[in-house]
């Protein structure tokens, strides 16, 4: 079926989801619109956007199920794209889905403390701070700067002349 189950907010690209410009023509005073695919938010601390619920009135409880077209039940949001770490797979489909990204992500949802592009915003940090500490050592820089730093103490006497 290729369901999942959202874990954070997501931008997803939906069937029928469209942002409308609209403004009338000063020559002809007749309205142009123009309609463009946006992606919808979908965030499961949002009520409005559950998909399946559960609980009372007073203590309702909820979750956003998403599947591909044609792969999902009629409760579930369809969308287009490819699945991210933060979401869940639900069925034996997705979850073979999912494992063809795997090398990509790198991570796990359940394993990470906050989202996956906060995940990657700190390894990328830890990666770069790695490197910089393995700066190579260039043969010859020492004595390099040892002469630029000459060469200034000889020049600046005539600086400060032409000034």
């Amino acid at each position: 079926m290729a369901r999942w189950k959202l874990m954070t907010a997501h931008y997803l690209n939906v069937p029928g989801e469209e942002w409308e410009y609209s403004e009338n023509d000063r020559t002809t005073g007749r309205p142009k619109r123009l309609k463009y695919p946006v992606p919808r938010l979908l965030d499961p601390r949002d009520p409005q956007s559950w998909t399946t619920r559960w609980g009372n009135r007073d203590n309702e409880d909820g979750e956003i199920i998403v599947c591909f077209e044609g792969k999902g039940e009629s409760t579930d949001v369809t969308f287009f794209g490819d699945p991210t770490p933060d979401m869940v797979p639900i069925d034996e489909e997705a979850k073979a889905i999912s494992a063809t990204f795997e090398a990509r992500w790198k991570t796990k949802p359940e394993a990470m403390a906050g989202d996956f592009s906060q995940s990657l915003v700190d390894k990328f940090q830890i990666e770069m701070a790695e490197k910089q500490a393995k700066a190579p050592e260039v043969p010859g820089l020492t004595d390099l700067v040892a002469a630029i730093g000459e060469l200034v103490k000889a020049t600046k006497p005539s600086i400060e002349r032409r000034v």
